[in-house]
């Protein structure tokens, strides 16, 4: 079964982390990719996003000229930084990969199981 592990944070804490840091994080994250690889786990997609100011909200269905606005969220520091979707046996597998994911300080990760249509 399908499961995307979203990780959730502070863009304050992803702000202040330095370059060596974030060079830290990221091959913490090439890493973590490789050893679920390694056992077996079918990695769909893994990858980091661009801070929640690059983000646009589109309304769904809207006409071409409807208004497109900056997102993520009207407000809130917590937003989402990156994403892994995989293919586990069940969310108990999936929790536990979640578990040893690398991250930020203060991050969660939230895991649910993805809906195939």
């Amino acid at each position: 079964m399908e499961y995307t592990l979203l990780i959730h944070g502070d863009e304050r804490v992803w702000n202040g982390l330095s370059e060596a840091e974030e060079a830290a994080l990221d091959a913490a994250h090439a890493r973590f990719g490789r050893e679920l690889a390694e056992a077996g786990v079918g990695v769909r997609y893994g990858g980091g996003l661009h801070r929640s100011c690059s983000a646009r909200l589109v309304v769904p269905g809207g006409a071409a000229g409807a208004p497109v606005s900056d997102g993520p969220y009207r407000e809130g520091h917590e937003h989402l930084g990156g994403l892994w979707v995989i293919d586990v046996a069940d969310e108990a597998e999936a929790v536990a990969w979640a578990r040893r994911m690398p991250g930020a300080p203060g991050d969660l990760v939230e895991v649910r199981p993805v809906r195939v249509t």
